[in-house]
């Protein structure tokens, strides 16, 4: 069970970040394929009602008691702008301790690309859970790295994570889903327009590919 925290300060100066831990069930991990990279795993206007169901289950579950705090100079910041905190150190696996196979640092570009697979749980301002691949039933999420498959600001996280590492993560709405947000026609929304969100998220494998 991931070790999440209680306050993540200074967001500016000293402004407290303190999501709450959702409850984690046991997933098996598996390996990329077609089904889980053909379509970005980002939420859509056709999911947000489905989405809103599921995020009131989510929220119904009982919650895991907060245990860590943080000071503000352990917060680090992706180029985007995305602020998050390590909860668990990762590392580079032992049959590629140096990275030089592609299965350690997760990259993007022309030639090589990574695919990464990873488990998160998404939460609201209110700290309700409306997304996560750690609900019973759900899976890890392979994603291609570079190929907007996930939203930015989980994308520029994952690119500075080891395998194994652990993350409290909180991204601004432009680097997530921005002015539309993910509503229904209706016009009820799961995520409101321009609303930021906090993700706890897990780098559990790399692996690298032609790009």
């Amino acid at each position: 069970m991931a070790r999440l925290l209680t306050a993540l300060a200074a967001l500016t100066a000293a402004a407290a970040f303190a999501p709450p831990a959702a409850q984690r069930a046991a997933t098996r991990l598996r390996e990329p394929d077609a089904r889980n990279l053909d379509a970005p795993r980002a939420l859509d206007r056709r999911a947000a009602a489905a989405g809103l169901a599921a995020a009131a289950a989510a929220a119904a579950a009982p919650r895991a008691v907060a245990d860590q705090v943080v000071s503000a100079s352990a917060i680090q910041k992706t180029k985007g702008g995305v602020k998050y905190v390590i909860v668990k150190e990762g590392k580079c696996p032992n049959a590629d301790p140096t990275g030089l196979a592609g299965s350690c640092v997760p990259t993007s570009g022309s030639f090589l690309c990574s695919f990464c697979i990873i488990d998160y749980t998404g939460f609201l301002p209110s700290g309700e859970v409306f997304d996560s691949t750690e609900k019973k039933g759900g899976k890890p999420l392979a994603f291609r790295l570079g190929d907007k498959q996930v939203i930015v600001g989980i994308e520029q996280v994952v690119s500075q994570m080891k395998p194994g590492e652990e993350v409290q993560a909180l991204v601004p709405a432009e680097l997530a889903y921005g002015e539309k947000g993910v509503c229904t026609e209706g016009g009820e929304c799961l995520i409101k327009p321009n609303m930021n969100l906090k993700y706890f998220i897990r780098l559990n494998r790399v692996a690298q590919a032609a790009g």
